[in-house]
């Protein structure tokens, strides 16, 4: 990398989210790949949490092309994000969206193959066993929450989420999400206590 693209580099650090945009709709191609470097791992992790959440495999392949989907937009929609306040929060709430159409492809996709066909398995051993159990009630138990409690806990405890941004990203307004943190956390522990996880 040239000495201009170091400097350019640790510049964009510093830059925000909206002046990297702007710099990006005028033809300064880094600015998008700062962007890209700030959001992408971040919204990996979250998509593959998600996936996870829901009990199925292949979290982070899954996850890989939905952010390249999330990406994709960004470039086709980049005009008008100029009138979007938080550029974070309208990529995690693609993300969202893109992650919730795809898990419910995968859901269909998933119980036809199961009809279809069943497979083997090998034991596993009975502390990963139990292990794998639990976590599958976990998931079971959060799955069955109404699904804005299930979006929001995902993103309070998972990825770290404010209020605030929670709020940007699902829509709802931040006393909404409180509600819906607290309700959630509640019926999540009451459904873990009566399965004998808790």
């Amino acid at each position: 990398m040239s000495s201009s693209g170091v400097e350019r580099q640790r510049e964009s650090t510093h830059l925000t989210d909206r002046e990297l945009l702007e710099r990006y709709l005028a033809g300064d191609v880094p600015a998008f790949e700062a962007i890209l470097n700030r959001h992408e791992r971040p919204l990996l992790r979250f998509v593959a949490r998600y996936r996870h959440s829901l009990g199925q495999r292949g979290a982070m392949e899954w996850a890989q092309d939905t952010v390249q989907e999330v990406f994709l937009r960004f470039v086709r929609e980049a005009p008008s994000l100029r009138a979007v306040e938080n550029l974070s929060a309208w990529l995690y709430k693609v993300a969202r969206n893109l992650a919730i159409d795809e898990a419910r492809k995968e859901i269909r996709m998933e119980r036809r193959h199961q009809m279809a066909a069943a497979t083997e398995v090998e034991a596993p051993p009975p502390l990963e066993e139990e292990r794998r159990e639990v976590a599958g009630i976990v998931a079971e138990k959060l799955e069955s929450l109404p699904p804005n409690q299930r979006d929001v806990l995902i993103l309070k405890i998972q990825e770290g989420k404010s209020y605030k941004e929670i709020a940007e990203i699902t829509g709802l307004t931040t006393s909404n999400v409180g509600y819906l943190i607290h309700h959630g956390l509640k019926s999540l522990s009451s459904a873990l206590r009566t399965a004998g996880v808790v």
